[in-house]
């Protein structure tokens, strides 16, 4: 499972004065929670599905006839079993979504939400409303649906996590497969001919579109809900034996934090105060490392080492100068805006057990087709082919964004480049509508699964 490593550099600190100043000078950022407490409550009620029980609705107008659902779906008796789904989609009218050809579902990172990757104008004002990949498929006619994991919705200073332990990668899968049927079922009441979907997986979101589509192949075709995949700079296994030695190698310690009752992960609490510290003090010396700054160290965190977040500059010390590819603004903001608690410790625990032990979820037998996207720089790159190649589609696509030579893939495309780049709707997005308009409706999916 990747887990943030932050391996810093020493060096003299130098060259962000005038981006310090930019930082400072610009409003802070709404966060996720104000702008839902902005959306209007929705007069449709939806349908309960599957055991999915939706418990609250929102919409909100993003721009002209753009409009931004969320739904908060039970999906069991505890107090976390919830997910959030979200739509970005045209209206015909409020509250009667445009019927489109196509759709797709986005699964978001690790710790990550929906908004903060897929819309980031929802939780910064430095880029316009429509720089988010939601917006741009919105505007060009695809149904957008993702979700919020129940673990990116626990709320910070939660004292008790008893309700986590045991909470693994197949409560995670379910929860996705649940948020499927979900938006299908909302599809089909709005006359869509066909309820299944593309699904998008980021990240961690790979593990889990991969997984969903592997255990579909042991399901009648009827049954089925992913119509093709798209995993964005991720794997479920990989043959590179450095990689599987480190999954293996991080399996003892995460085991032994689930044995001592370390059931939740804080990374999001620590990236967030990383973040608002680069905020309101960015030229003040870091606390987490001295002598760079906050803004430096915000920087670092997100564009150090081969794999990193973000491309970046640096200077003879080693210290970060900017970003390359990414508004650093944007950069700062996503920060603060990341969840509290990541996936619970028994995620990781059964994701090193999966690579090490192999087991790939019916990968060999997943026939959909497959749009495979790297970052030369970012966490997987071209890795991530191996996933695809092992499966039993025959039509895959690959590509992964490289903009520097070889000898450069420290500063290269990074992994949330791919989303908040100033120039990600020409590299990514666009890229990702022309393999959904072509592979819309059945005539796609008929050379998949079957029927």
């Amino acid at each position: 499972m990747n887990r943030i490593r932050l391996v810093v550099a020493a060096g003299a600190v130098a060259g962000l004065g005038a981006l310090s100043a930019a930082c400072r000078d610009e409003p802070v950022a709404p966060t996720q929670a104000t702008v839902a407490a902005t959306l209007d409550q929705a007069s449709e009620r939806v349908p309960d599905v599957d055991g999915a029980r939706i418990i609250n609705s929102h919409r909100g107008v993003l721009r002209g006839d753009i409009v931004h659902y969320t739904y908060d779906v039970a999906l069991g008796p505890g107090q976390f079993d919830v997910i959030r789904l979200h739509r970005v989609v045209r209206e015909r009218r409020p509250h009667a979504p445009v019927e489109t050809e196509e759709a797709v579902f986005l699964l978001p990172g690790n710790p990550n939400a929906f908004v903060q990757i897929f819309m980031e104008p929802q939780i910064s004002s430095v880029i316009p409303w429509d720089q988010s990949v939601a917006a741009f498929l919105a505007e060009n006619d695809i149904d957008v649906w993702g979700m919020d994991y129940a673990w990116a919705l626990v709320p910070a200073g939660t004292a008790d996590f008893g309700f986590m332990r045991g909470w693994g990668l197949q409560k995670e899968i379910r929860f996705a497969e649940k948020a499927l049927s979900v938006a299908r079922s909302v599809r089909a009441s709005s006359g869509e001919k066909d309820g299944r979907l593309p699904v998008l997986g980021y990240s961690y979101g790979v593990y889990l579109a991969y997984a969903i589509a592997g255990d579909e192949t042991q399901e009648p075709a009827r049954e089925r809900s992913v119509k093709g995949l798209i995993p964005v700079d991720e794997w479920l296994l990989t043959n590179d034996e450095t990689q599987i030695a480190a999954g293996c190698a991080a399996l003892p310690d995460l085991q032994s934090l689930v044995a001592s009752g370390v059931y939740q992960d804080e990374t999001g609490i620590f990236l967030k105060e990383v973040g608002d510290l680069a905020r309101t003090a960015p030229g003040d010396v870091s606390q987490f490392y001295p002598p760079l700054t906050n803004l430096q160290f915000a920087l670092f965190v997100g564009a150090s080492g081969n794999q990193h977040f973000v491309g970046g500059y640096f200077d003879q010390s080693g210290n970060p100068t900017g970003l390359r590819y990414t508004d650093p603004r944007l950069w700062v903001d996503l920060l603060r805006a990341v969840p509290p608690y990541a996936a619970p410790t028994q995620v990781g625990v059964d994701l090193d057990s999966l690579e090490c032990n192999r087991f790939d979820y019916h990968l060999h037998e997943v026939t959909v087709p497959i749009l495979y996207i790297g970052a030369a720089g970012g966490l997987s790159g071209r890795l991530g082919y191996y996933n695809a190649t092992i499966t039993a589609s025959r039509d895959v696509t690959k590509f992964t964004v490289q903009l520097l030579p070889d000898d450069q893939v420290a500063y290269d495309f990074g992994h949330a480049d791919l989303f908040t780049a100033r120039d990600a709707q020409r590299l990514v997005w666009q890229p990702i509508l022309n393999w959904l308009l072509a592979h819309r409706s059945d005539r796609a999916y008929a050379t998949g699964n079957g029927r």
